[in-house]
């Protein structure tokens, strides 16, 4: 490079939105990237808890469930993380890998349950015509 400069050694120079030096915070988007999954997942809770009010049935309940089930596994999931951090760095990776094949599981439950749901509603549909 020109002037002996190398890359991210000019802390003020700005490449757009992201400087080389904001991209040292990755845990702040981390926590912004986990605090807007967490809002999306309490969104579909409370969508769904309200469709269960008002049609209950087995899709409606599936749906339910696989919602709130995947707000527990996730929480499960960090906190399983969070202390096999102190038992070293094979046994982080054992513990997302348990993740990898546990976390889909309510979103199974909730697809299989508007599945049903709609199955349901284009029965009525046509029945109702």
């Amino acid at each position: 490079m020109a002037g002996g400069a190398s890359l991210g050694t000019n802390p003020k120079k700005k490449t757009g939105p992201f400087t080389i030096n904001a991209m040292e915070n990755y845990e702040a988007y981390y926590m912004i990237g986990g605090g807007l999954n967490a809002i999306g997942k309490l969104i579909v809770v409370l969508a769904t808890g309200i469709l269960l009010s008002k049609q209950r049935n087995s899709g409606t309940l599936l749906m339910f469930l696989g919602s709130v089930l995947s707000i527990i596994f996730s929480l499960g999931t960090l906190l399983l993380t969070t202390f096999s951090a102190q038992n070293g760095a094979q046994s982080i990776v054992k513990v997302n890998a348990l993740g990898s094949i546990l976390n889909p599981l309510p979103y199974i439950l909730f697809a299989i349950g508007l599945l049903l749901f709609a199955a349901k509603q284009v029965k009525k549909r046509q029945h109702d015509d």
